[in-house]
């Protein structure tokens, strides 16, 4: 797979990961209520609800409860649950993905044959990192990585991290240096432009 593939199964296996902890505090939260996942699902469709910056950043209405005003929305775990899941539904079928219920798995057995220009590629993996980013803040959970001993083929730092999320066989490894190949790189399979990304075991010869 091309780096564009690497960073975008990355992100959607950390997606994944975080959807599974989403869900269990959802799960104990509607136990605590009282209710089912679904309950609060109508405060979803309001128009302001979840709006995205130009910037690619995200936004939660605030509102301040006064005499004309209704009361804030308080938005739950299976909210942001639908929420994402909506997000990631919208993706998928921008992308044409085969159809199925689960719009994430829609994505990650997609992802290896996926063909695509590699513009396209690189919007993709923008989108699911933006994603990743606002489910771990949900969590207050930071990227699911380890640093790992070995120095950056590219940048020569020893600042490897490997992937924690998803099966053995989707790890890839990063440099948190943030450097991106060049021409006269030395990395593998790079890609001029983009940040260095490569399958675990490339870079370390086996697991970390």
């Amino acid at each position: 797979m091309t780096p564009h593939h690497l960073h975008a199964t990355a992100a959607a296996w950390s997606i994944h990961t975080a959807m599974q902890q989403l869900g269990a505090l959802a799960a104990a939260e509607a136990r605590q209520r009282g209710d089912t996942l679904t309950d609060a699902a109508p405060i979803l469709r309001s128009p302001i609800h979840g709006t995205i910056h130009p910037i690619g950043g995200h936004a939660d209405p605030v509102a301040t409860l006064t005499a004309d005003r209704p009361p804030p929305l308080v938005q739950t775990w299976a909210q942001r649950i639908q929420r994402l899941d909506g997000r990631l539904t919208w993706l998928a079928g921008m992308y044409r993905l085969p159809a199925g219920r689960d719009p994430l798995e829609r994505i990650l057995t997609a992802l290896p044959a996926l063909t695509l220009p590699p513009r396209a590629l690189t919007l993709l993996a923008s989108h699911l990192a933006d994603e990743d980013e606002l489910a771990r803040g949900w969590l207050n959970q930071p990227p699911y990585r380890t640093r790992i001993p070995g120095e950056c083929p590219g940048c020569q730092r020893r600042s490897l991290e490997v992937t924690t999320a998803g099966p053995a066989a989707a790890r890839t490894v990063v440099c948190t240096a943030d450097c991106r190949h060049t021409p006269d790189c030395r990395c593998p399979g790079g890609v001029e432009g983009v940040r260095h990304i490569w399958p675990l075991g490339t870079v370390t010869g086996g697991a970390p």
